[in-house]
This record gives C-alpha cells, sequence and structure tokens, in this order.
C-alpha cells in the first residue's frame, strides 16, 4: 500500500485509501532558501508515525510531534546553497534512508547517502557520494533495495541503485530524471534533462527499451515543445506522459497528459485530464491517480 500524504502549511496531512484525512502531523515550516524548515518526510504504513528532514536532523515523531528519535547531520555553514534532505523508508519499514546535500549545505564534507535502523534512528550505513546536489529523491524497491535520483541544478542529474549493503550502484548518467518505477520493478521510467525524450529501461541494469519524444505525440520538434518531467506508471500496462509548451505568442504555457502502452509505446491517446500544472498528476501504480482540486483538494481518481 502507497501511502498518500502532502505537506502543507501546518503540517503534514496524512490520507487513507478513501482519501479520508486521518491525522495532520506538526512539522516546522517549509524549508526555504534562506529559512530554515522541514525538508523531505515519510510515514509509515501504520499512518500514526512521521519522520522527516529538517536542515539539521533527521527525526522520528509520533501524532503529536513528539521526537521519539533524532539523527543530527551537522550544521550548515555560512556559505550553505539550496539543499534539501529527502528521506525514504524502505519497503519493509525497518530501515530510513536518507540523501545528504552536503557540499550546498556547506557543512565540510562531501555529500552523503546514508542508512539508519527505523526502530532507533541508529546509523547503519554511510556511503559517500561524488556529486553536489541540491536535493534527492527516493524509489523504495522490495527486498530493501532504494533507486535514488539527485538533482544537481544545471550540472544534471545522478541515479544510484543500493541494498542495505554494498556500495550503490551509479548507472552513469548525469542527463536523466528518474520519473518512476513499473509496479513489478522490472523497468523504470526516466526523461531527459533537456526534456528532448523519455526512455523506459531495464532494471536494475539500465538498458534502454523505449524512447518516445515530442513527435511520437504527433508535435512538431521544432517548436517549443517538452516531455515533462512528470507523469510516471499508471498501472503495469501503460503510462502518464505529460507533454508541455508555449502558446503561438510564447507567453503562456500548455500542457497535456497522454496514455502510453508501457510495453511497446504506442500512444493509446489524450487523457483530457485539468490539473493545477504540469506536475500535479502523480500516477499512484495501481490504476488510480492523484490530482489537486482548484480549491485545494486532494482527490484520487
Amino acid at each position: 500500500m502507497r501511502v498518500i500524504s502532502r505537506k502543507k502549511e501546518h503540517g503534514v496531512e496524512v490520507y487513507d485509501a478513501a482519501m479520508t484525512l486521518v491525522r495532520t502531523f506538526p512539522v516546522p515550516p517549509r524549508s526555504t532558501y534562506r529559512e530554515p524548515g522541514s525538508e523531505g518526510h515519510v510515514v509509515t504504513r501504520s499512518l500514526d508515525r512521521l519522520i522527516y528532514a529538517t536542515d539539521r536532523a533527521v527525526l522520528r515523531v509520533d501524532p503529536g510531534g513528539h521526537e521519539e528519535w533524532r539523527f543530527d547531520l551537522g550544521e550548515r555553514g555560512p556559505k550553505g546553497g539550496v539543499a534539501y534532505t529527502d528521506v525514504a523508508l524502505s519497503d519493509d519499514e525497518t530501515l530510513v534512508w536518507a540523501y545528504l546535500p552536503n557540499v550546498m549545505a556547506d557543512r565540510g564534507r562531501g555529500d552523503e547517502w546514508i542508512v539508519l535502523d527505523a526502530a532507533t534512528g541508529e546509523l547503519r550505513a554511510r556511503h559517500e557520494l561524488p556529486t553536489v546536489g541540491h536535493s534527492g529523491d527516493h524509489f523504495p524497491l522490495s527486498g530493501g533495495r532504494m533507486l535514488l535520483e539527485v538533482g544537481e541544478g544545471q550540472d544534471g542529474i545522478r541515479i544510484y541503485l543500493a541494498g542495505a549493503d554494498g556500495a550503490p550502484l551509479d548507472f552513469g548518467w548525469n542527463d536523466r530524471s528518474l520519473i518512476s518505477v513499473a509496479p513489478d520493478e522490472s523497468r523504470f521510467m526516466t526523461v531527459a534533462h533537456d526534456q528532448e525524450d523519455l526512455r523506459i529501461h531495464e532494471l536494475p541494469g539500465g538498458e534502454v527499451r523505449l524512447r518516445l519524444t515530442v513527435a511520437d505525440f504527433g508535435f512538431d520538434p521544432e517548436d517549443e515543445v517538452y516531455v515533462e518531467w512528470s507523469g510516471g506508471y499508471l498501472d503495469g500496462d501503460s503510462l502518464v506522459v505529460v507533454v508541455t509548451g508555449l502558446n503561438q505568442e510564447g507567453e503562456e504555457e500548455w500542457w497535456r497528459h497522454f496514455r502510453v502502452d508501457a510495453r511497446s509505446g504506442e500512444v493509446l491517446g489524450e487523457m483530457n485530464i485539468t490539473t493545477i500544472d504540469q506536475y500535479d498528476l502523480t500516477p499512484l501504480g495501481d490504476g488510480t491517480f492523484l490530482i489537486t482540486d482548484t480549491d485545494g483538494t486532494l482527490r484520487r481518481m
């Protein structure tokens, strides 16, 4: 079961499968470039524990926000820039993975990917990464494995795969954003850093099995039309792909959602969905997806 949660100014909202609000965990306001606060978060399947990061620590708290454990990350330095710590739970919820953008946080050491005991916060593993990342994004896999995307801004994107033990595997790319993993974990989807194309790769090897460009969706490649860094596996058989561009005056953005056969790459048609922006639709892998109404209500469709 995928836990549905979102961070709002008043805390982290947690929902059940029927999209009923179960509880809201109190957390510090969202971190900004100049004001420290809360960063990445993850909620347990029991919906009664929250693990989240700040600019100084990773913490586990109960429903009232009372701290159960804390793992200190160290102070940000005076030259710190945009740096957001991300956290995730392993599939069996025994481990917490955290990406630490130490270089951009000016902590005096290189970036790290650490593993903590989910029950106690005790350090289990520490991996040094050769990145200078602003943020990370985790994708838990079965068997204790984890995928990590590290965003380095204009310098590109790195993707890593690791188990609870052993060094991370670097796929060797610096120009692809990790978007989604197939429900059966046999493949994963990436979009080019320059938004030129999307690709479907074998997991764990990374071999390319499909490649689509805007031309496959009926657009002229010479126009300002791009594959967006969003969408993903709607279910095991189909993908949601978002194509975006500018109107003829070059002033207003538009975006359209397409359904694509995940095996053949055949474009099955436009989904005719209205969303508040290009990134709002989140496929859940079971044929449903999340969108936000204009009044801020989170809906499962």
